[in-house]
């Protein structure tokens, strides 16, 4: 029988109580989730380079030498790394915010406060394909048996 599915999801955010707020909204997942976090953009790309991640959610104010546009930039122009769906959270409504977001290469852009249904349905929207995808490969490589009892279920 092939193994489960378990998005793995990267959480970045400087803050604790945020990234523990992200956190416990993540363990209500009505689907079994694989979350890590990290605390600034460095130990976020030495991870990803080492690990692939499905998503990663990115607050656009951390600390450190980069920030979460920088973050989001620096993955999607890095040709070596997996390139994951990336959520960035926003501090404010300002358009210039939601502007450096999209130009940084955001698939979506959630305000604060992180409110727990829209996180979900994001979420399921960006993973919804991925999961399809990995789905169809296991299928795939599964043994002829396998495929045929799962073609009449």
């Amino acid at each position: 029988m092939a193994e489960t599915i378990h998005p793995k999801i990267l959480v970045v955010e400087s803050y604790g109580s945020n990234t523990k707020s992200i956190l416990n909204h993540l363990a209500g997942s009505p689907f079994p989730l694989q979350v890590v976090s990290v605390s600034d953009a460095e130990a976020a790309m030495a991870l990803i380079h080492k690990e692939p991640f499905d998503l990663a959610i990115i607050d656009t104010c951390l600390r450190g030498k980069m920030d979460g546009f920088d973050l989001c930039r620096a993955l999607r122009s890095s040709t070596g790394t997996q390139r994951p769906s990336i959520i960035l959270l926003l501090s404010g409504y300002l358009s210039l915010e939601r502007s450096r977001g999209m130009s940084a290469g955001a698939d979506l852009l959630l305000h604060r406060p992180v409110v727990r249904e829209e996180l979900m349905r994001m979420i399921q929207l960006l993973l919804a394909e991925r999961l399809s995808q990995a789905a169809n490969t296991q299928l795939a490589a599964a043994n002829p048996a396998e495929r045929r009892l799962r073609s009449v279920s």
